[in-house]
């Protein structure tokens, strides 16, 4: 181990949990084949506050331990790094950082016209991804192919599923606006705890 860096969680689901970035030595050290490594608190699965099952819980030694099988079992091919482990009594999963990854630029994509055409393309390749993620997987909590149990309950429904599907989609952005404008007016009036708007804060 080289070096570590500690730091506030990222992404999405990690906000605000402890992070840490460890650079381990490489293979060798005469060629430059560092590994950096991803350490994140793992966090409650959002299903398990709606869905309580004893099985499924006691499955996994910590959150870290069930992101990381999660993670596995959705990647085709997953990292020799992915793991977990426990700092402090506490799950965390362990990833490698590849210096090879880009986030894209949405700068660009303002118009309907424009996003259409990306979000098709996203939505195949994730429905690519998952129809092979968990092929190979290596647990025994979930003992089927996902996908054949999908397209099995769909069977001849798909105009069905797709309307159910864009019907959802427009509900959540209803539902998003909504928050957003209640989490707006809250942060206005000063109604959030330990947050005031004339603070150090970026504009809403």
């Amino acid at each position: 181990m080289k070096d570590v860096v500690g730091t506030g969680g990222f992404g999405i689901g990690s906000a605000g949990l402890p992070a840490y970035n460890v650079l381990l030595e490489g293979y060798d050290q005469a060629l430059e084949n560092d590994v950096v490594l991803s350490i994140k608190q793992g966090n409650v699965a959002a299903p398990s506050r709606i869905v309580q099952d004893e099985e499924i819980a006691a499955y996994f030694e910590h959150h870290g331990h069930r992101t990381a099988v999660s993670q596995r079992s959705l990647q085709a091919n997953a990292s020799q790094f992915l793991g977990h482990t426990e700092i402090d009594g506490v799950g965390f999963v362990v990833a490698e950082l590849s210096p090879y990854e880009l986030d894209l630029d949405w700068e660009d994509l303002t118009e309907p016209d424009d996003i259409r055409p990306v979000m098709v393309q996203l939505g195949k390749a994730t429905a690519k991804l998952h129809c092979v993620g968990d092929a190979d997987s290596d647990h025994t909590l979930v003992p089927f192919q996902t996908e054949e149990a999908i397209t099995s309950m769909i069977g001849d429904r798909r105009e069905e599923l797709v309307a159910d599907l864009v019907t959802f989609a427009h509900d959540y952005a209803r539902q998003t606006q909504d928050d957003h404008r209640r989490f707006v007016d809250a942060f206005r009036a000063g109604a959030i705890p330990g947050i005031s708007p004339s603070g150090d804060h970026p504009p809403v």
